[in-house]
């Protein structure tokens, strides 16, 4: 059940056109774009496809395209695909030979959408995180690090000795970030720019080895134990009537597109969590007279967003889909 979100840049929003709108396909669209060989069955690209909408199509969910993407080991980037490329949507030997009998009644399988970035995204936090260390040198001044290169950090008094071959999440902060509609204080936003190893522990400071690198790593960034989170979301039922507001795009992006980050002002406490799904809209306003309250019009859908991470007050989100350009 999807539930909807508040977006109230309405008065900006009108003025921008369409950019994401992909139609869906009519069946007839589709079938003539099947091609069917001795193995199975493959479709045939069209302009403005996107795995999202073919297995909304050929799965009856759009959160089964990670599945189609694994059967394609050709396709690179599953957010790129192009006009006239096969895509195989069906094999014969992907059907159990053994018959299941009709009167036994199956459970529905638990739904998961797999992020493979689920350790690189940040959040909003009422307040900073405790940091445990100061990167105060990157190896000959690189800033564009990888794995297998080497960080010095200083370890913050009072937090006790830095563990020789513990993992620390590497982040910056910014902030004060407040809400683009109420100019309320929402919190400190947190960026994760790597994951480190710390390599060797010495009086004064900590050796740490690049695990895995998401930015550029910076003088002056901090550390803080990492803990690993699964990429595997479960899918579940979202808030009923929930209501809020769209924050900032995690990159700072004032139009915000699908398959990017962003920060909603809803969180733990609101029941939010991982795996839930929600709508973006925006509601025009209108005079309605002198000493009267402006008029509400018509909501308009702007997209869809999945919620991948949640504090306490706020969610990390993931536009999954775009019906129209957001502003920020």
């Amino acid at each position: 059940m999807k539930e909807k979100l508040k977006h109230l840049l309405a008065y900006f929003l009108l003025s921008i056109p369409i950019a994401f709108l992909f139609p869906a396909l009519s069946h007839g669209d589709i079938e003539e774009n099947i091609v069917e060989t001795s193995t199975g069955f493959y479709y045939v690209v069209q302009k403005g496809d996107t795995l999202w909408d073919l297995s909304e199509q050929f799965s009856d969910s759009p959160w089964y395209w990670p599945e189609m993407w694994q059967h394609n080991p050709d396709i690179a980037n599953p957010h790129l695909i192009y006009p006239g490329q096969r895509i195989q949507i069906y094999r014969k030997d992907w059907v159990e030979r053994e018959e299941i009998p009709v009167d036994v009644e199956l459970p529905d399988p638990d739904r998961f959408y797999r992020y493979a970035g689920i350790n690189a995204i940040g959040f909003i936090r009422e307040t900073e995180a405790r940091h445990f260390g100061t990167v105060i040198k990157v190896k000959e001044d690189n800033r564009l690090i990888s794995s297998g290169d080497k960080i010095f950090i200083e370890p913050a008094e009072g937090i006790g000795e830095m563990v020789e071959g513990g993992l620390y999440a590497i982040y910056r902060t910014t902030g004060p970030v407040n809400d683009p509609v109420t100019d309320e204080y929402v919190g400190i936003q947190h960026i994760i720019t790597g994951i480190a190893e710390i390599t060797q522990v010495e009086d004064q400071f900590a050796v740490g080895m690049i695990d895995s690198s998401f930015r550029d790593t910076r003088e002056g960034d901090l550390v803080m134990p990492f803990r690993e989170r699964s990429d595997r979301i479960r899918l579940q039922d979202s808030v009923a009537d929930l209501r809020g507001h769209l924050i900032k795009a995690e990159d700072g992006q004032v139009i915000i597109g699908e398959h990017m980050l962003a920060f909603i002002d809803k969180g733990k406490n609101d029941m939010v969590e991982p795996g839930q799904s929600y709508t973006l809209y925006y509601q025009e306003t209108a005079s309605a007279g002198i000493g009267k309250d402006p008029l509400l019009l018509t909501e308009e859908d702007l997209g869809e967003v999945l919620v991948l991470h949640v504090e306490d007050t706020t969610s990390t989100v993931l536009i999954t889909n775009s019906l129209d350009r957001i502003a920020a």
